[in-house]
């Protein structure tokens, strides 16, 4: 298998925090030397992972990965790895947007099934015994062998789309090899949790009710989800809810009106809460993402 290794800094990718092509390929090998903290990105992504120790956390859940392994993380997914620095953390990472992958929607062929499934069963790894000779494997050392020869991009094209094939056929158990989701270390009433707060995003959620939900004291729920996710529970549904307000605002509705859809008590809170999260007003957002795909990365981990 040919590979170009391309050892990219973090400093370097700080720089562009949008992903404007319908795809993104990278394949990286390096030490990590710093913690990564938790994240989300507007863009899909699937992390092929070769070599290396790291735990992958996605939405409260984590995962000892092993060589072969397939991440899949939707976008607006919360997420991390947890790195030993001290062996080479190997990965492909595919960075998709969400017209991408609407592209590739033909008569019988759902190409976002993967991430839906994944989301739904709410296991984000897939374990596919001898990765690299399945049909995805395959593909994947095609895309990554390639050079400049004539027509290389829209073969390029044509190759990713094949490769998302593979992995939803994988998904779909169409391929002979065993596929299995591997065990995930996980506090299930904070799934619970986590579940009954996109139950219920838009609705005013006190913690009281939300512990009454799970069957926790308040305070254990509060000192747990903190611990599980990184977040408070207030700041986790803070920004699930900028989320869902950034797709509203970039399918053209005015921001008032999304504000007020999203359950922020008024304009002043949601306008505060916004700049927190994205950096700018609700009405920049939308024009400065106009014509853009969208996607907003913090890094390629």
């Amino acid at each position: 298998m040919l590979i170009h290794s391309i050892i990219i800094r973090m400093k370097n990718y700080e720089k562009t925090g949008y992903l404007q092509e319908p795809f993104r390929l990278f394949h990286l090998k390096d030490n990590v030397r710093q913690e990564i903290s938790l994240h989300y990105h507007d863009f899909y992504k699937i992390i092929v992972f070769y070599t290396g120790t790291v735990t992958y956390m996605v939405e409260g859940k984590s995962y000892l990965l092993k060589p072969g392994d397939i991440v899949l993380v939707n976008r607006n997914h919360i997420h991390k790895p947890t790195i030993d620095d001290s062996v080479p953390y190997e990965r492909t990472i595919f960075y998709i947007s969400g017209e991408c992958l609407e592209s590739c929607r033909s008569e019988g062929y759902d190409p976002f099934f993967c991430f839906t499934q994944a989301a739904e069963k709410k296991d984000y790894v897939l374990r596919v015994e001898d990765f690299l000779k399945t049909e995805a494997g395959g593909i994947l050392a095609a895309m990554e062998s390639g050079g400049e020869r004539y027509g290389w991009q829209a073969e390029r094209l044509l190759l990713f789309q094949l490769f998302l094939l593979a992995v939803n056929r994988i998904c779909q158990g169409g391929e002979q090899e065993a596929k299995i989701c591997p065990p995930a270390v996980y506090h299930q009433k904070i799934i619970d949790a986590m579940t009954y707060l996109s139950e219920h995003i838009f609705e005013e959620i006190s913690v009281d009710d939300l512990a009454d939900a799970v069957y926790m004291s308040k305070y254990h729920l509060m000192r747990q989800f903190k611990k599980e996710t990184g977040y408070t529970i207030h700041k986790y549904l803070t920004e699930k809810r900028i989320m869902a307000a950034k797709e509203m605002l970039l399918a053209g509705q005015p921001a008032t009106s999304v504000s007020e859809v999203c359950g922020f008590l008024d304009y002043s809170t949601f306008l505060r809460a916004f700049r927190g999260s994205v950096g700018m007003t609700p009405t920049d957002f939308a024009a400065s993402r106009k014509g853009r795909n969208s996607g907003g990365g913090q890094n390629l981990r």
